[in-house]
């Protein structure tokens, strides 16, 4: 992996000094964020385990042999 040039670093500097300027006057910390996307990903989780694999089961029960009806279709001319 290549060194990053100056010019990026400096951008880099840049932008942590306003990321951290306004996460401060928010009162938010680099863990409430972190905090957030993780609680946001098990929820969808759960969902997806719970009642949202439900749904795509019950959706490909009906998605799946209409797609593949029409690929035969299309192949038979």
């Amino acid at each position: 992996m290549k060194f990053p040039d100056g010019s990026t670093i400096i951008k880099l500097v840049i932008l942590s000094l306003a990321v951290g300027f306004l996460l401060k006057t928010f009162g938010k910390s680099a863990g409430d964020i972190y905090g957030y996307i993780i609680n946001k990903l098990a929820s969808l989780w759960n969902w997806l385990v719970g009642a949202g694999l439900e749904y795509i089961l019950l959706g490909a029960a009906i998605v799946v042999p209409l797609y593949l009806f029409s690929e035969w279709r299309k192949k038979r001319g």
